[in-house]
């Protein structure tokens, strides 16, 4: 929230990330990090989760925390036709919420690997959708400052962007 010197000294408010990209789970209706989304909400700080990895198509409320609080965007993926991936997890959440929020591509992606033989590598989950969500958060900050810091207008104009146009 605000990050010192090496010392840990001089806080800087003002050098917090604008956005945290999370792609980890902690289990189902999981409320143990909630007080830290909820200081990152304070903050000004936009948190992007993973949604998981323990979907399938029948299964429903697969969704996990923190991806399934309400004060954070869960993102689920989707496959290279654009369809959810079956691996996905999808809500509802324990308080009834739809999740995922967003979904973005998070299966055969390119990633980089920390085998030098091979360092780029085919990864397939929600965490590597995620960061697509967490990118066009900071894209969008980038060209419409007035909306930094400020969750649910950012959250409306990224949700109303995912719908098909009407008319």
């Amino acid at each position: 929230l605000a990050p010192t010197d090496l010392a840990g000294n001089n806080p800087r408010p003002d050098l917090r990330p604008h956005v945290i990209s999370n792609s980890w789970t902690a289990g189902q209706d999981a409320d143990w990090y909630a007080g830290y989304t909820a200081a990152w909400r304070a903050a000004g700080i936009y948190p992007v989760f993973a949604a998981g990895n323990t979907g399938s198509i029948r299964a429903c409320a697969t969704v996990q925390s923190p991806g399934d609080y309400a004060d954070v965007t869960a993102v689920g993926a989707t496959d290279s036709a654009d369809k959810l991936a079956g691996f996905s997890s999808i809500g509802p959440g324990p308080d009834g919420r739809l999740k995922p929020d967003l979904t973005a591509p998070g299966s055969g992606i390119w990633s980089t690997s920390p085998d030098p033989a091979r360092p780029y590598v085919s990864n397939s989950g929600t965490s590597m959708a995620t960061p697509h969500v967490a990118a066009a958060v900071a894209l969008l900050w980038s060209a419409n400052p007035e909306l930094v810091g400020n969750y649910y207008a950012t959250y409306a104009a990224l949700t109303a962007a995912a719908l098909p146009m009407v008319g």
